[in-house]
């Protein structure tokens, strides 16, 4: 049986109908007028909430279809909403009366109102971003859209093009070939370390004491990668990689920017958070079970203080400790050793 299952939908019940017979678990919508039209998208929904509650669904969608009666059907089914997050989309306004001539409009507003109401939720969204695609893009603006993004929360950040076999990207006078170069292997690292890596739940905690944007500490992983042999020219292989595997690569790289800013005392906590984090994110997405050796007590690294890890560090007194991650009655839970 197929895991995973493509079409275009032209009988909605039907179609929907048939998924338990063929054994069908994740389910991608490709139909564009879904992802652009809030009645058409809400009467799959619907549809989707009568027949597939149990399925996951990825549903590629604009964020200006968002609104509250999106969020309230979507958080009765199992799903992600994946928001286009496209320059030559996000550049549209250019030329009215408040837009820099020439210049390119990023509509912050709209995307914080949306990924608001999700979060508030607590519903999965990611964004399907792009670069040099845009004829107004460039590497500035690229790197300022990967920056906002990060303030956003998203689940996930993807940039499909990077896997497809077309050149896609197109050279102009903001956005040189070496601009390209670098953007393909930037957004690889995002891909990777945040998106791979299972990052959200501890990304700007981890990423505020090193006092850098996301978008340089991302410049600096794809050296790392580089140096590592696990760059942009090894994506296929390094995609491939299990999450246990890239958590590994995301300590090692933490590890020495924490080095580098003088806060090796820190780094313990850090690597407890991603550790427990990890654990809890295998065990809801692979099932898997495990044991932790941490520095610190879980009562306290799940605690708001994790927040502000130097002062974490500074008020909670180390407590070296053996922890099993495991699947309770009421859902995941931990027990100390």
């Amino acid at each position: 049986m197929k895991d995973e299952y493509n079409f275009d939908l032209t009988d909605l019940d039907s179609q929907l109908a048939s998924f338990s017979q063929k054994g069908i678990t994740r389910f991608s919508l490709h139909e564009g007028v879904f992802s652009r039209d809030r009645n058409y998208l809400k009467n799959f929904l619907s549809k989707a909430k009568k027949y597939i509650p149990e399925v996951f669904i990825s549903i590629p969608v604009e964020a200006e279809v968002i609104d509250c009666e999106i969020v309230a059907l979507c958080k009765d089914l199992f799903c992600s909403l994946d928001i286009f997050f496209r320059a030559d989309e996000i550049a549209k306004k250019i030329g009215e009366k408040n837009s820099p001539k020439g210049a390119a409009f990023f509509d912050k507003k709209l995307f914080s109102k949306k990924a608001a109401l999700l979060n508030d939720a607590d519903l999965v969204f990611g964004f399907l971003a792009d670069f040099a695609i845009s004829p107004r893009d460039s590497i500035k603006f690229f790197r300022e859209r990967l920056d906002f993004a990060m303030t956003l929360y998203p689940n996930h950040l993807e940039f499909p093009q990077i896997y497809s076999d077309e050149r896609e990207e197109k050279c102009t006078a903001t956005f040189s070939s070496q601009d390209i170069s670098y953007a393909q292997r930037l957004a690889f690292a995002a891909e990777i370390f945040y998106s791979y890596g299972r990052a959200v739940p501890w990304f700007n905690s981890v990423l505020k004491p090193l006092k850098i944007s996301p978008s340089n500490f991302f410049s600096d992983f794809a050296e790392w990668q580089i140096c590592n042999n696990c760059g942009f020219k090894s994506r296929e292989k390094v995609a491939a990689l299990s999450h246990k595997e890239i958590e590994k690569m995301q300590l090692l790289f933490l590890e020495e920017k924490y080095d580098e800013k003088n806060l090796r005392h820190v780094f313990p906590a850090v690597r407890d958070v991603v550790l427990l984090n990890g654990a809890f994110s295998r065990l809801a997405g692979e099932g898997e079970e495990c044991s932790l050796e941490l520095s610190f007590n879980p009562d306290d690294l799940l605690s708001p203080a994790a927040m502000d890890l130097p002062a974490f560090c500074e008020n909670i007194c180390m407590e070296k400790c053996r922890v099993k991650i495991f699947a309770g009655d009421e859902g995941p839970d931990y027990k100390i050793f």
